[in-house]
């Protein structure tokens, strides 16, 4: 009786700690793990990029999205974007290691991400688009970035117990709300071309699931 009771407390100590909301996924040490429920792939696709097209990863942290992307546009580029300092350098670390090229890394500001215009395929922004806090004025400065018909990605977290919540509440707690994205979205002038509830299921690692919005610029 006594080695059931405590294979239970086991196995929700292990569900519990596997649920932690503030694990850092982000760093390399975790990107192996990431890759088992990213759904990177996935995504990309969805950005319909080929092997000579300009796309930026918006929040790129130290690489992740990056150099899958580095991969994929071939004789294109990655503008790869971040406002941390350290971020970037470590990123550049990455790139050397792996003797990337095809990769240029902006330090962004908080209101623009720094990127050329008119020069850009494709725009994708994972787990970052709620740290913002100049939506409109980001979203007008990748506008200006795409080409017509340039394509913005956005995947971003939310609980279910939190879809309920403010913006100012969900972004609090580092989520948001698909229908806060197609507000913004929409205002700006992009047109949506498709929206999913659930597409990344991280529960077991974060305790949430992550939405996809594709868009795009109209010619």
């Amino acid at each position: 009786m006594k080695y059931y009771f405590f294979l239970l407390i086991s196995i929700v100590a292990a569900d519990l700690f596997a649920q932690d909301p503030w694990k850092d996924v982000y760093r390399e040490s975790a990107w192996e793990q990431r890759d088992m429920w990213q759904r990177a792939s996935d995504i990309i696709s969805k950005l319909k990029l080929s092997s000579a097209s300009h796309v930026a990863d918006i929040g790129s942290h130290e690489g992740y999205f990056t150099i899958k992307l580095a991969s994929v546009v071939g004789s294109g580029k990655v503008y790869a974007v971040d406002i941390s300092k350290s971020k970037i350098e470590k990123l550049q670390e990455h790139l050397a290691k792996r003797n990337i090229k095809n990769v240029d890394v902006i330090l962004g500001k908080d209101d623009d991400p720094g990127l050329p215009g008119n020069k850009l395929d494709a725009v994708l922004i994972v787990d970052t688009y709620h740290e913002m806090d100049q939506h409109a004025t980001v979203l007008q400065h990748i506008l200006r970035a795409l080409k017509p018909g340039g394509r913005l990605l956005l995947c971003e977290p939310i609980s279910d117990d939190r879809k309920s919540l403010s913006r100012d509440e969900q972004e609090r707690k580092h989520e948001l709300g698909m229908n806060f994205a197609l507000n913004d979205l929409k205002r700006a002038g992009f047109k949506i071309t498709l929206q999913q509830e659930g597409f990344v299921d991280r529960f077991k690692e974060k305790g949430d699931k992550m939405w996809v919005i594709v868009c795009e610029k109209s010619i």
